[in-house]
């Protein structure tokens, strides 16, 4: 079942299975791109929300800025570090979270795709993760895979760590974990 969500009020106004990861959640995972694509700023809206229900930390993962690199860059930033690296993006972001009452810290990892969510999520201990269901504009190496983003965030999240997906209405689901039918 999925929960329709805005801006709700109240733990209450989520579907049972969201509210219960929500609940437990000490740390919430969202990947977050310069604003290009509109499903990550829904995703994130949503994750701000659920962060500030389940008085909860946000983490904030950039994906907008990655590379090759042979050793990953992997750095948790304050609202003054991102400041000093010049990401007026990711700051919008952060004072958006602040205004909501969520404590909350950007991420930044340099190599793309599905190792830097699962460092992350090692790294901060995170125990929840928040994706966009799919992607307005999918980059090269989501339009190969054919995957949708939900399933690549389930796969990429060590076991245990759910991820709450936010389709393109605004509604949540918990999405089922790796290897389910």
């Amino acid at each position: 079942m999925a929960t329709k969500i805005s801006h709700p009020t109240s733990l209450d106004q989520l579907d049972p299975t969201v509210r219960a990861v929500v609940t437990r959640a000490d740390v919430i995972v969202a990947p977050v791109d310069d604003g290009s694509d509109a499903a990550f700023g829904l995703a994130r809206e949503a994750a701000i929300n659920l962060a500030r229900l389940g008085d909860a930390r946000l983490v904030l993962l950039d994906r907008a800025d990655t590379t090759y690199a042979d050793t990953p860059r992997i750095n948790e930033l304050t609202r003054d570090e991102v400041a000093a690296i010049d990401r007026p993006y990711l700051l919008t972001q952060l004072d958006a979270a602040a205004a909501a009452w969520v404590e909350a810290t950007a991420f930044q990892h340099s190599l793309p795709g599905d190792e830097a969510l699962t460092d992350t999520v090692n790294e901060l201990g995170a125990d929840l993760v928040v994706v966009p269901a799919t992607l307005d504009s999918p980059g090269f190496l989501d339009r190969l895979k054919h995957d949708e983003v939900e399933d690549r965030a389930v796969d990429a999240t060590p076991a245990g760590v759910p991820v709450v997906a936010v389709a393109d209405d605004g509604s949540l689901t918990l999405a089922a974990p790796s290897g389910a039918t």
